[in-house]
């Protein structure tokens, strides 16, 4: 099976490339193509191509911010995972990729131009506009707003 990937992290570098090598490694021993794109501090690394996406039968995003020009993955399957979750379980990523590749249809999210949002996200579809304040943060940091 043909998957593609990313990883982003946002607390640090090596989160991502530990992502991506986890799910590279976990590929290979269960016999599956994989290639995946970092996008971290350093930038997009390891970018994919037109061609390799559309090749792909499922996309995994293991992310715990949103993916740079997601839109590159319209039409096709995605599995959403947090990389602290991707590197921990690898191989059940793995696994439950191609699960949901083999089911078609029956996958966590279909990226339709919209930004992705990992699991566990409020479901809103932009991320902006309609964000509820947190009203820990309205009393915190109310007082900047006053004057």
């Amino acid at each position: 099976m043909k998957i593609v990937g990313v990883t982003a992290c946002p607390t640090g570098v090596a989160h991502t490339y530990m992502a991506a090598e986890a799910l590279e490694l976990a590929a290979e021993t269960l016999g599956h193509e994989i290639k995946v794109e970092t996008q971290g501090s350093m930038g997009v690394e390891n970018e994919l191509t037109p061609e390799e996406i559309a090749a792909a039968n499922i996309v995994i995003f293991a992310v715990d911010m949103s993916v740079a020009r997601a839109q590159r993955f319209a039409g096709k399957p995605v599995l959403n995972k947090g990389v602290s979750e991707v590197i921990k379980h690898s191989r059940e990523t793995i696994l439950e990729a191609v699960k949901l590749a083999e089911e078609g249809g029956s996958v966590q999210q279909q990226v339709s131009g919209e930004q992705p949002r990992t699991t566990g996200e409020p479901s809103s579809a932009s991320g902006e506009g309609g964000k509820e304040e947190n009203p820990k943060r309205k009393v915190f940091f109310g007082w900047l707003k006053r004057k």
